[in-house]
């Protein structure tokens, strides 16, 4: 088990001025950690963007001189291959902290070089309180970690025989800490399954490490679908599209882009009704039933049996 404390009294004096810019989610717990808590804890100035425009996030960073920004793959997507990129003057810009979803690093490093600065990674969750592991602050890492521990977290991997595994192993992220939920609310049969004897919450993540203590994401053990850092459970747009007229079975999955997961159903219509609806016509039904990021944004494939 690893785990980290913080050694030292938090300094703000020994902090260099960041200027940051908020676009993330104000209702995600990215985006209130990092654009409200963070910021008023280091005193960094923080511009907030009401909608996020990819235009107008450029024109931010350069007419606000932004140094530090905290964002997600798709963001790094645009800033690699959007034409806008390079018509905009981002040579303030020093760190770009990614998380909330898988980062490759080619991208990562893509990014880096293009921009000439420093993108380092983190990995969390909402039940953690948004993280608990880091590429320290200016450090320059391009191996795609996802860093350290962060101070006064408990870190343990364990592979599928329940057995905790040693540096280079892959294991399931068990995490425990001050920042860790206490359990999901009026749920306790998830809470039990959820946490181990020891009172360690089971992420579902697998990771390896190595013997100085660096982490890398990879696989997940759960079936969630991660679109844009929000959670997606298959079960749950399964059960949805069973109450489809037409719909006989559907499965649900993740349909994995270079960058980017997109939520993708299988679907059996019943035999009598083959015919009465088309993939678009399914698609659009989901979509009026639930939040954005649960659309079936990969589309929808008809199958003659799950």
């Amino acid at each position: 088990m690893f785990m980290r404390n913080l050694e030292q009294p938090y300094s703000l004096s020994s902090r260099p001025e960041e200027r940051w810019l908020g676009f993330l989610p104000l209702y995600h717990a990215y985006g209130q950690l990092w654009s409200i808590v963070s910021a008023a804890r280091t005193l960094s100035p923080c511009y907030f963007m009401r909608t996020f425009n990819y235009t107008k996030f450029l024109e931010n960073i350069q007419n606000h001189r932004i140094t530090h920004i905290q964002t997600a793959p798709p963001v790094l997507v645009m800033l690699a291959k959007r034409p806008e990129t390079s018509k905009y003057d981002l040579s303030s810009l020093k760190n770009i902290l990614c998380g909330a979803a898988p980062l490759s690093k080619e991208l990562q490093n893509e990014v880096s070089e293009k921009l000439d600065l420093k993108v380092v990674q983190t990995w969390g969750m909402t039940e953690v309180t948004c993280s608990a592991l880091h590429v320290p602050g200016g450090r320059d890492d391009r191996s795609g970690s996802v860093g350290y521990i962060d101070p006064n977290c408990s870190m343990k991997l364990i592979d599928d025989n329940g057995h905790e595994v040693g540096p280079g192993e892959r294991g399931e992220i068990h995490v425990k800490g001050p920042n860790v939920c206490m359990g999901y609310w009026k749920n306790e049969r998830a809470t039990q399954e959820t946490f181990d004897e020891e009172g360690f919450l089971k992420t579902g993540d697998v990771a390896i490490r190595d013997e100085e203590g660096w982490f890398w994401i990879v696989d997940r053990k759960k079936e969630l679908i991660k679109v844009k850092g929000f959670q997606v459970a298959p079960a749950e747009l399964e059960a949805l599209l069973l109450e489809h007229e037409h719909v006989g079975d559907a499965a649900v999955c993740a349909l994995q882009l270079e960058h980017e997961e997109l939520p993708r159903a299988y679907v059996a219509l019943k035999a009598d009704h083959k015919g009465a609806s088309s993939e678009w016509d399914i698609e659009k039904w989901i979509a009026g039933r639930v939040a954005k990021h649960k659309q079936l944004s990969g589309g929808v494939v008809f199958i003659d049996e799950v």
